[in-house]
């Protein structure tokens, strides 16, 4: 790897270095069935014991995706998720990166953009990475990834007695699949797209051995496929994303607006219909807005028949499919409501 910078000692004693994921904010994005909590830095499971992880039909499909420059965690500019709650927005930049007293890389030269979408059992991902450095940087990008495929009521702290079996297989050079065959004899997978081809592709890990020049930017692409969604073609990151915002706002086309003098007031307005809409979840009855997350995503009757009728004025026909909907009849599908099912897993 090529050095950036000089040996300067000054500059190596009061540099500032990447520390350990410490308690990190969460961030939930949902759509449909499927939902995902990350942490503040657009990462799952980077740090122990929370419930982080990339959620469908009550499955955990993907336990752990975090990001590593070098080796070592990112530093954190800010995130948030975006006003409509469809995209979370990461903004990452490098420490100081020392071997010995020896300045690999100053901090602040790389900057990282991550957005991350939730659509049609799919979990979107861009990296892009930009050098505002005057000189050339080399440097590695790694992804680790793994899946314990737990069921929500495992991810929450009940023990089972007796698991089912997990295999992980390399199907090219930018594609891993992560099987998970089930006491129920039904086999779930994970799929795990990366473009372009990373340089190395492991069985947990995607490592990225990246030149850029100064001003120069480049993209990295993941895609996180639950199962097997209905199209057989999947739809790349920008025609994913434009897809699923058009889609939000075929939804929200008829819904009433409220303007008032206030502009906090009218921020939690704008919020409480955003987060509404991303409950809504398409059933047989129709529309229904699923309670529980971050914790568990299903149907809840009591919930959602004191929502319907306190809700804004929206063209969505709610009332009517939460009578439709009951819990009963969610529970026939197997969903999370202790259903006997879970055990057979």
């Amino acid at each position: 790897m090529a050095l950036v910078g000089e040996t300067i000692a000054e500059e190596a004693l009061f540099s500032v270095h990447a520390t350990g994921p410490s308690t990190r904010q969460r961030r939930t994005l949902k759509h449909g069935d499927s939902f995902a909590v990350l942490d503040s830095h657009g990462d799952m499971g980077a740090v122990a014991d929370v419930a982080d992880g990339l959620f469908h039909c009550d499955t955990r499909f993907l336990s752990r995706l975090e990001l590593r420059l070098n080796g070592i965690g990112p530093l954190l500019l800010g995130s948030n998720v975006s006003d409509d709650n469809s995209t979370l927005n990461v903004d990452l930049t490098n420490p100081d990166i020392l071997i010995g007293e020896r300045l690999l890389c100053k901090k602040d030269t790389l900057h990282i953009v991550r957005t991350l979408f939730v659509w049609r059992g799919r979990f979107y991902q861009r990296l892009g990475v930009r050098n505002h450095g005057e000189e050339e940087i080399n440097f590695e990008l790694s992804c680790i990834f793994a899946s314990d495929f737990a069921d929500i009521f495992e991810v929450r702290g009940l023990e089972r007695e007796r698991h089912g079996t997990t295999s992980i297989g390399l199907k090219s050079p930018g594609k891993v699949v992560l099987r998970y065959a089930g006491l129920d004899d039904k086999i779930r997978q994970t799929s795990i797209g990366l473009d372009p081809d990373p340089t190395l592709l492991g069985l947990n890990v995607a490592l990225y051995r990246l030149s850029l020049a100064p001003k120069a930017r480049t993209s990295i692409f993941v895609e996180v496929c639950c199962d097997q969604p209905k199209e057989t073609r999947p739809l790349a990151f920008f025609h994913a994303m434009f897809a699923a915002k058009r889609d939000l706002k075929h939804a929200t086309y008829r819904a009433a607006s409220v303007q008032t003098s206030n502009d906090i007031f009218n921020e939690v307005l704008c919020r409480s219909v955003a987060d509404l809409y991303m409950l809504m979840t398409d059933t047989p009855e129709g529309p229904y807005p699923y309670a529980g997350i971050p914790w568990y995503s299903t149907t809840f009757g009591r919930d959602a028949a004191s929502t319907s009728p306190r809700r804004p004025p929206t063209s969505l026909p709610m009332s009517t499919s939460t009578t439709a909907h009951s819990p009963p009849s969610a529970a026939g599908r197997g969903r999370v409501r202790g259903s006997p099912t879970w055990w057979t897993r």
